[in-house]
């Protein structure tokens, strides 16, 4: 598939086909093996603005990053204009981040409740000021993370991106379905065509893409200047890569053991060093923390990896036996023998 390099202000994205910000999954462990497997760039969790205005030690370790872990934004939320300015500003001053983006979709309840992430889509005004605030605070580019709507009764898609590119956005990301459907239903793809032809400033797509031919789908329909992939990359890093050479459409079905072109060497090797990285990711922050834990970096690492693993085995035999004891596997060695017995079980010899 053929995408142009994606620029906006000072950031370059020369493969823009870019991993998109999930809670609970994007820590650096996985923005650092999905950047390694062809990510064009990567945006950390979701981070609160006024956890960064309270010297929250949590929110903060959010905002961590690997050394050469580039491109990368700092991925912020809040209500309050000034508490997302003076974040935006903190994630500047790091010296860490390529730019800053906002989000403006996020449709979980806790978020919503506060009345920031998706909830700004009901309160166009507000998420205007918001935008302008932050453009106003940083002198690095500003992007919006955003939906093409919060319900059918709310702003519509072309509404929210006059919006983003009228407060000085310099690129929008947009996943195609309502807030209210989180990831129910097919993605309307024609909506971000109709907010490409409306935009000046760069347009990502996100939504519906699972696999890499959805990718080329969703551009041709769409024409939009890159793409962005969430739960299709959880537990398939290699899905980047593979989205630059589309293959054929199968003449037939593929076997599970080769679901997404991945052997099972391939998988248990990846899931080996994603446990590895959360190890050391959690070594980190006990050094760099001042509270008393409950877990060791390595027990801690093997509860995090607990929702990852059912990606990583999605279409194995047997797979039930080993996420079953998974509430029981607290070293990193009980978690890989249980999955070398389940990779002896589905080997036919393409290991």
């Amino acid at each position: 598939m053929n995408l142009a390099p994606l620029q906006f202000g000072s950031v370059k994205i020369e493969w823009p086909v870019v991993l998109a910000p999930m809670a609970g999954y994007t820590d650096s462990a996985m923005r650092t093996l999905c950047l390694e497997q062809g990510a064009g760039a990567v945006y950390t969790e979701l981070t609160s603005a006024e956890g960064i205005r309270r010297d929250s030690e949590k929110t903060f370790q959010v905002l961590d990053a690997a050394k050469g872990e580039h491109p990368i934004a700092g991925h912020l939320f809040g209500r309050d204009p000034e508490a997302m300015a003076e974040a935006a500003k903190h994630v500047e001053q790091s010296g860490v981040f390529d730019w800053v983006d906002i989000n403006c979709g996020c449709p979980v309840k806790k978020v919503v409740s506060r009345g920031a992430g998706a909830a700004l889509l009901k309160d166009l005004d507000h998420m205007a000021k918001i935008i302008a605030a932050v453009r106003a605070a940083v002198s690095l580019p500003v992007s919006v993370k955003t939906r093409i709507g919060f319900n059918q009764d709310s702003a519509d898609h072309l509404e929210i991106a006059k919006v983003v590119e009228g407060s000085g956005a310099d690129m929008i990301a947009v996943h195609a379905r309502l807030a209210k459907n989180f990831h129910g239903g097919d993605p309307d793809w024609e909506k971000l065509g109709e907010m490409k032809a409306a935009l000046k400033i760069p347009i990502i797509g996100n939504g519906g893409v699972l696999e890499p031919a959805d990718a080329e789908r969703m551009v041709a329909a769409s024409g939009v200047d890159g793409v962005m992939i969430g739960r299709g990359a959880i537990g398939n890093p290699w899905i980047f890569e593979r989205v630059k050479s589309v293959p054929p459409a199968s003449s037939g079905p593929r076997s599970p053991l080769e679901a997404g072109g991945t052997s099972l060497g391939e998988r248990r090797a990846m899931m080996a060093e994603h446990l590895r990285r959360l190890v050391e990711l959690n070594e980190l922050k006990r050094k760099a923390s001042s509270r008393p834990v409950k877990y060791s970096p390595e027990e801690a690492a093997c509860i995090q990896f607990r929702t990852h693993i059912p990606y990583y085995v999605k279409g194995l035999f047997d797979k039930k036996q080993l996420l079953m004891k998974l509430v029981h596997l607290l070293t990193v060695d009980a978690i890989m023998e249980e999955v070398d017995i389940l990779t002896e079980k589905n080997d036919d010899g393409r290991t």
